[in-house]
């Protein structure tokens, strides 16, 4: 098997370093491993046949092969070499390889076939969508899916089918989402209010209704403003006011814990 690039340009580099006489220091450091990089990918390489390594990756067409050197790069640690993901995003065989990848990799190649799909502007929606409610997806790999589907237009057939199903945090990820979709319809305003009636989504689902810009919703917060904690107002309140309305619902807030808190009161 050939050696990865990564392992390449790493002797490459040394061997630059050496005939440098050490390593420079600060930003000409960067500045030498920018140059070091155009370099080597376009200096014939021995482990190429002869040809550079740019002339060589752009001659791959096995889309099979490049996803295994994409996994042996990685597991060399760090970004995948440029020159790997830069030539799948080029192949149309690529996105149903790149997305078992995102399926079924390490968590770091599930991360990078991900973001390779979304470079390529090729994001499988419904694949992606089912990795953000799976319960077994790495957390931080999660984040990154639901901010790649967040800038990514079309999502929301994805969407709709699951608002019956969601629950606590899911319905909130699945809010997110639906907010990102820019989607305005009464079964998104719908799914939205319901997730003021849980305490425990409520002071996210008063972001998200805030951000979904639908006016309709003034009302229903106002009715959750007459019977709520002094901090819970303060957020209907906000949430009333990003919409356009004003907050005329009038509270006592004596022996209210939550407002003597914030207050600095004691009671």
């Amino acid at each position: 098997m050939k050696k990865s690039p990564k392992t390449l340009f790493g002797e490459y580099f040394r061997n630059r370093i050496t005939k440098r006489g050490g390593m420079p220091k600060g930003e000409a450091f960067e500045d030498f491993v920018a140059e070091c990089s155009e370099a080597w990918e376009n200096e014939p390489c021995d482990e190429y046949g002869g040809m550079t390594p740019r002339e060589y990756f752009a001659s791959v067409t096995d889309v099979r092969a490049l996803a295994d050197m994409l996994e042996a790069d990685i597991k060399e640690g760090g970004e995948p070499t440029a020159l790997i993901s830069g030539r799948l995003t080029e192949l149309p065989g690529a996105v149903s390889v790149l997305t078992e990848l995102a399926e079924n990799g390490t968590e770091e190649v599930r991360m990078a076939a991900a973001d390779i799909l979304w470079q390529s502007d090729k994001v499988p929606v419904e694949a992606f969508a089912d990795m953000v409610f799976d319960p077994d997806t790495p957390e931080l790999f999660r984040e990154r899916l639901i901010e790649i589907l967040s800038e990514t237009d079309g999502i929301y057939p994805a969407l709709s089918h699951r608002m019956e199903q969601a629950t606590h945090d899911g319905a909130l990820i699945l809010g997110e989402l639906l907010v990102s979709s820019g989607e305005m319809n009464d079964d998104v305003y719908d799914f939205l209010l319901s997730l003021t009636r849980d305490p425990e989504t409520l002071p996210r689902a008063l972001q998200l209704i805030a951000s979904y810009g639908d006016m309709r919703a003034i009302p229903s917060l106002k009715a959750l403003a007459k019977d709520c904690d002094y901090a819970t107002y303060t957020d209907i309140r906000s949430a009333v006011e990003a919409l356009g309305g004003d907050m005329d619902v009038e509270r006592d807030w004596k022996g209210d814990a939550t407002y003597a808190r914030i207050k600095g009161k004691t009671e």
